[in-house]
């Protein structure tokens, strides 16, 4: 048995003592076995911010670019469901239509799944005021490369859900090494892909090992490793959808242009498919590190205020109170921050701006 230890964190000198004392050990015994049976369902409908997300991470699409293509395949393609949604659902009636849109995609084998699938795809009570992102006919063969993928995208999560769930069984092992030491290994190998097939995924038939709970096991390596913990990954568009969807900032229509705007002032820039912070950026949180301007959960709070504004029918009357307060919040801001001095290159001062001229045709006569 390969007996090896990852020690983040630990002083050099306590790593090597624990190295060092292991030495003296050539068996381990199996002290406890786990088997587990586990179960992964599909994933849910998209949502336009999943569906931004998955464009994004596969094909490198920003969250705008994900947005006009899906509004193309809805208005003028006419073969998805309407695309500025934040639901993952369906509802209950829906269920006509869905076996409708299965028989026009050839899937007639799923239909039988549809009343089976449950609240996991059909629940009226986590309905926004529109559902899921679904196809509704089959692709016409003009789509663009680009107008197929997101159609794709979309075709794929609406026939995973009716897929049965991936199954896999997972072996947990616990060694006891002297009377100090005990270490663990996991296992796992897959029974059934399922829903998983879509996705090109290919079953691991690994065999576990033969072994009984009290059996001695031979040491076979022991190694001491010195490893470096990397820095959290900078944010793509598709992880800074996600975290702007956690933290309840802009809706699913407006969080691609919020990712825009950020970009045509020049406060983040893109490098692959990589968001990075300006000079300019960093300089404008700085000083406004003492404000709440730059807090999310502020702006979280005017979106909610604003959507209760909608839910309660606060009318007129609501959207005047809650603009006053931004008017009062925004003057006492502006007051504030008159005396300072921001410092920004000369290269951030100026947004470049580029012109191209229409070419036009002359017609004679």
């Amino acid at each position: 048995m390969k007996v090896s230890k990852e020690l983040f964190g630990f002083p050099k000198e306590e790593a090597q003592k624990i190295f060092e004392d292991l030495k003296r050990f050539n068996y381990g015994v199996i002290e406890k076995l786990q088997k587990e049976i586990k179960k992964e369902y599909p994933p849910k409908l998209h949502s336009l911010t999943s569906l931004q997300r998955e464009a994004n991470k596969l094909y490198g699409f920003s969250a705008k670019r994900t947005l006009e293509i899906a509004q193309k395949l809805y208005e003028d393609w006419k073969v998805i469901s309407y695309p500025r949604t934040e639901s993952h659902y369906l509802a209950e009636s829906n269920m006509p239509l869905v076996v409708k849109v299965l028989k026009k995609l050839g899937r007639e084998d799923l239909v039988s799944e549809v009343p089976k699938v449950g609240k996991r795809v059909f629940d009226d009570s986590k309905l926004t005021d529109h559902h899921a992102i679904i196809p509704l006919e089959p692709p016409p063969e003009t789509l663009s490369p680009q107008e197929e993928k997101i159609y794709n995208l979309i075709l794929r999560r609406f026939l995973g859900v009716f897929y049965p769930p991936y199954r896999y069984e997972v072996l947990k092992i616990y060694t006891r090494v002297g009377e100090k030491y005990l270490f663990y290994t996991y296992l796992k190998r897959d029974l059934e892909l399922g829903w998983k097939v879509l996705y090109n995924a290919k079953s691991e038939n690994i065999e576990f090992p033969e072994l009984k709970e009290g059996e001695k096991v031979k040491k076979v390596d022991q190694k001491l490793e010195k490893r470096k913990t990397e820095p959290p990954p900078r944010y793509t568009e598709g992880t800074l959808l996600k975290e702007m969807e956690k933290l309840g900032l802009g809706t699913p229509a407006t969080r691609a242009q919020i990712i825009e705007t950020l970009k045509e002032r020049g406060y983040i820039s893109k490098k692959g498919k990589v968001l990075i912070p300006t000079e300019k950026g960093i300089e404008l949180i700085k000083k406004l590190s003492t404000s709440l301007v730059s807090s999310p959960e502020m702006t979280a709070q005017w979106e909610r205020a604003l959507e209760n504004i909608h839910l309660k029918s606060l009318g007129y009357i609501g959207y005047k109170r809650f603009l006053e307060k931004v008017k009062e919040f925004t003057s006492k801001e502006v007051e504030r921050l008159k005396n300072e001095t921001f410092e920004v290159s000369e290269s951030f001062k100026k947004p470049k701006r580029i012109f191209k001229r229409k070419k036009t045709k002359r017609r004679k006569g």
